[in-house]
C-alpha cells in the first residue's frame, strides 16, 4: 500500500488493473534486493496468491545472498470482507477493485512442502507470536521487526 499510494500518479492504468500491480511488483522487487544488499532484512506486505509470485520474491533474496521465508496471516474469508468494507471508510489501505480482489481469491495456491512457510493464525497476540517465530530468521533486531509488522499488518 505504501509503495502503491507513493507511487499512484506513475501506475499505468488498465482495463484489468494487472499493469498497476505489475509496475508496482516491479518497485517492490527493486526496493526489496536494495535493501537485501545492504544487509536490512524486509517484510513484503502483498497476497503473493501464486507460488510463481512467491519464487520470484524468494529469486530476489537468493540474489542477495538472503533467506526468504512465506508469512501466512491465515485469517477467514469473512474476516478478509470486514476489513475490506471498514477500509472503504477510513481508508488506509489501497482498495482493491472487486474484479482483482475475486481474482485473487480463486488464484490463491497453497504454500508447498518446500517453502519456508511461518503460518500467524492470530490465537496469540502479534508481538509473542514474532518472538517466538523470528529467532534466527532475521538480520536486525526483533524489535525493529515488531515495529515493521504493526505498522505493516493488515486492519
Amino acid at each position: 500500500d505504501t509503495l502503491w499510494r507513493e507511487n499512484e500518479v506513475a501506475i499505468p492504468k488498465s482495463h484489468d488493473g494487472v499493469a498497476g500491480w505489475k509496475y508496482i511488483r516491479q518497485l517492490a522487487q527493486k526496493e526489496i534486493r536494495e535493501l537485501l544488499k545492504n544487509n536490512t532484512s524486509v517484510v513484503y506486505d502483498d497476497v503473493n496468491a501464486r507460488y510463481q509470485h512467491r519464487e520470484e520474491l524468494r529469486k530476489v533474496a537468493r540474489s542477495c545472498s538472503a533467506h526468504a521465508v512465506v508469512l501466512f496471516v491465515d485469517t477467514s474469508l469473512d474476516e478478509i470482507l470486514k476489513r475490506k468494507e471498514a477500509n472503504r471508510s477510513h481508508r488506509k489501505r489501497h482498495d482493491v477493485e472487486p474484479e482483482n480482489f475475486q481474482k485473487a481469491i480463486e488464484q490463491l495456491e497453497p504454500s508447498t512442502a518446500d517453502e519456508d512457510v511461518l503460518v500467524y493464525d492470530q490465537k496469540i497476540p502479534l508481538d509473542k507470536w514474532i518472538d517466538r517465530n523470528f529467532q534466527g530468521h532475521v538480520r536486525h533486531d526483533a524489535i525493529a521487526m515488531k515495529t515493521i509488522f504493526q505498522e505493516r499488518r493488515f486492519r
